[in-house]
């Protein structure tokens, strides 16, 4: 397996000695600082894939790092995927690649392309471990000149730990006009819920810019605006963007019942998150295209039934962001905690843990973990005690991240 370059971890307490000292070591660290952390969280990074090398494959040179995914095989192994391809997305040949680990994370293999492109892009949202301890992967294909508003969704399956997968069963989800990029979630009644978008075509698009649809609170007053200078709202003009979700009864990921239609922000609400409180509401955290903050919804009903959502105190810089179960029952969340401005967009940087002790109610530590270019796209799991997560740098490397949180204080001793 070939060494990758790792990011080893700094001490916060030693930060300020450190901020004017380059440190290498023989395993080519490349440090970590962590400028505006709180003492309670520390992190190490590891280099999953550098684009910033190239891959070279196959007459190809893959540079592309987006959306980097992580699940663990029933062997064990880390399992790492991300959107790739020569330059850019979208694009005719964005594809899946993806790599292995057989140590925690902390080396990887070289990349495999595992889903290609064709005529259409090539995606892997979603892989998790099924009922007969096989991985179960969904993928789908999409035109890119479709600006992701077309999916064509397919099923795929590993017993080997992911070396080898079957041949792709197509299925559909909204009418081809969906996607999935979370999930799944593990409800208490033992039903899988996969988070999801949808893409609902509007009779007649929006002609005003972004800078006056954000502050539309209904489809007709959007509607109602006139053309005029500013940012156009491209596909979020043509379309609606809504959230839902997909819940498998069984857990196979063969048959897929949607609920909710969360669709009250004209310009879009999208991406979203989802975790199951203890008093047993899910939580939808979304996306709010050039909205400023997070948007909440909330379901009682293992999901049925759905409020309309609201937004909330949580700034966003128009991302994504990853809600994660702890260990010790607190809750994470992984996002970019910039923005805060409805109407404008902000930089992805920096990349910060929020913990939440009450149940999502308040946020006890917040922390900026993670600095320096743009930080996208975390995803999250909890690995043994630990938790884990992937994100990109600069669509060019897809990283993967060990956390250390301390336990609550709140927190019972086994």
């Amino acid at each position: 397996m070939k060494q990758r370059k790792r990011i080893s971890p700094i001490s916060i307490g030693l930060l300020c000695s450190l901020l004017h000292c380059a440190i290498l070591s023989s395993a080519q660290d490349i440090g970590s600082q962590i400028p505006n952390a709180t003492p309670e969280i520390t992190v190490k990074e590891y280099i999953v894939f550098d684009g910033l090398e190239g891959w070279q494959h196959e007459g190809v040179m893959y540079r592309l790092a987006c959306a980097a995914m992580v699940a663990q095989a029933p062997s064990g192994d880390l399992l790492c995927w991300w959107l790739s391809g020569s330059d850019k997305e979208p694009s005719t040949d964005n594809c899946i690649l993806m790599a292995r680990s057989k140590d925690r994370g902390h080396t990887w293999s070289e990349p495999r392309v595992m889903i290609p492109a064709g005529e259409m892009a090539g995606a892997l949202t979603i892989m998790y471990t099924g009922p007969k301890k096989q991985l179960i992967g969904l993928g789908a294909h999409w035109p890119p000149e479709k600006l992701y508003t077309e999916w064509h969704w397919f099923r795929i399956e590993s017993t080997d730990s992911g070396y080898t997968w079957t041949e792709p069963e197509p299925f559909v989800l909204h009418g081809d006009h969906a996607s999935v990029c979370q999930g799944p979630v593990r409800l208490r009644n033992g039903e899988l819920l996969l988070p999801g978008q949808f893409f609902d075509e509007r009779p007649k698009p929006f002609v005003a810019p972004v800078e006056q649809l954000v502050h539309a609170k209904t489809e007709e007053e959007a509607q109602a605006m006139p053309p005029g200078p500013g940012t156009p709202a491209v596909e979020y003009a043509t379309h609606l963007n809504g959230c839902c979700v997909f819940i498998d009864r069984v857990g196979d990921a063969r048959n897929f019942e949607e609920y909710g239609y969360v669709a009250n922000r004209p310009l879009g609400l999208l991406e979203p998150t989802c975790i199951q409180l203890k008093d047993g509401r899910i939580v939808m955290l979304m996306r709010a295209e050039w909205g400023g903050f997070l948007w909440r919804a909330e379901s009682s009903d293992n999901g049925r039934t759905w409020t309309k959502a609201w937004q909330t105190d949580i700034p966003n810089p128009t991302s994504l962001t990853h809600l994660v179960r702890l260990p010790d029952e607190r809750i994470a969340l992984i996002h970019n905690a910039t923005g805060g401005i409805v109407g404008k967009r902000a930089h992805r940087d920096p990349l910060s843990i929020w913990i939440s002790d009450d149940e999502m109610e308040s946020w006890a530590i917040k922390a900026d973990v993670i600095h320096g270019g743009e930080l996208a796209y975390p995803n999250g799991m909890i690995l043994e005690d630990r938790l884990v997560f992937t994100y990109d740098r600069d669509r060019r490397q897809a990283r993967f991240v060990e956390v250390e949180i301390p336990r609550w204080q709140g927190m019972s001793e086994p």
